[in-house]
């Protein structure tokens, strides 16, 4: 929750942004919020990975290049995603992973204001808002010599740090909530719930993919249930989850509520999961009012839930 309030503080202003995290973390994901929230939401978002190309394709691939500027250029030459988030956002994956020589010539941009494709003279102006990710210590890469100081400065102007997984597991169900939302709807299937088991087995594995992981996972669990349960025993096989977290009988005691109560969250879940947050709607939906509401999300746990929902949904 802490990494989301201060991207929403973050994302009012256009300065450059480095965030900061394990692969799999949403990083990505992220990105698009920056951009989605930011002043220049109306302008183009691209996306180049500097760890997936060769240098040669790389630099092509951010600064575009003239007719004729090499051996197999395009007709009319390219542009590059650099001149083409003009009035947007540039993000830059993995840029940890930019050839050392590269370097400059991005910190020139950033510094002008003006890039020059590949075999001209004439700058062009743009104008765009940087997100760089990394999953690399850049000051220790600095150290080493093989990230510029200089550089590193002029992208790290604000910094935001995305915990792993695992050390944000009241997190966890949440997410796993929106995402089988997301799968199901792409598959066409109706959202089946979360059972006992599974809601244990997600809580309780470390996530080393992170929110990759948990993502590929609920969509293998949701191809091979044929019914409208998840349970831990859909998850893959890898997990090698003990049997106690196999079963679909709840826990005898779930943080001091009964199985009555227990059933009650899960309905109060499915309202807000209904509403996306709307705690008006839930409340009218279920027939209380809304102050009987809130002490129920107080006393299941659920405010923090109800936070995240709102969040990914913004």
């Amino acid at each position: 929750m802490a990494a989301l309030n201060r991207a929403r503080q973050l994302a009012k202003a256009s300065v450059p942004v480095l965030l900061l995290g394990e692969t799999g973390v949403g990083k990505d994901a992220f990105a698009h919020a920056f951009h989605d929230m930011g002043p220049d939401q109306q302008g183009p978002f691209m996306a180049v990975n500097c760890g997936g190309f060769s240098r040669e394709l790389l630099t092509s691939e951010l600064f575009g290049y003239a007719e004729g500027a090499f051996t197999g250029a395009k007709r009319g030459g390219m542009m590059g995603k650099i001149e083409a988030a003009d009035g947007g956002t540039l993000f830059l994956d993995e840029i940890g992973e930019m050839p050392l020589d590269l370097q400059p010539h991005l910190l020139r941009v950033l510094e002008t204001g003006e890039i020059c494709r590949i075999g001209e003279n004439h700058p062009r102006k743009v104008r765009f808002r940087l997100i760089a990710a990394t999953n690399r210590d850049l000051k220790a890469e600095v150290q080493a010599g093989r990230f510029r100081m200089d550089l590193y400065y002029r992208i790290a102007v604000t910094t935001l740090a995305l915990p792993p997984l695992r050390d944000r597991r009241s997190d966890i169900v949440p997410l796993a909530e929106y995402f089988l939302a997301q799968i199901a709807a792409r598959y066409d299937r109706p959202v089946p719930q979360i059972g006992h088991g599974m809601r244990r087995a997600l809580e309780q594995y470390d996530w080393p993919g992170n929110i990759r992981e948990l993502r590929n996972a609920l969509e293998g669990s949701l191809l091979v249930c044929d019914g409208d349960l998840l349970e831990a025993e859909h998850l893959p096989s890898e997990f090698g989850l003990p049997n106690d977290l196999t079963s679909d009988v709840p826990p005898p005691d779930h943080a001091g509520i009964s199985p009555l109560e227990l059933a009650e969250r899960e309905a109060i879940m499915s309202a807000i999961r209904a509403h996306q947050g709307n705690l008006t709607s839930v409340a009218r939906d279920l027939g209380i009012a809304k102050s009987t509401l809130y002490v129920k999300l107080e006393r299941f746990g659920l405010k923090e839930s109800v936070a995240i929902l709102r969040a990914v949904q913004n």
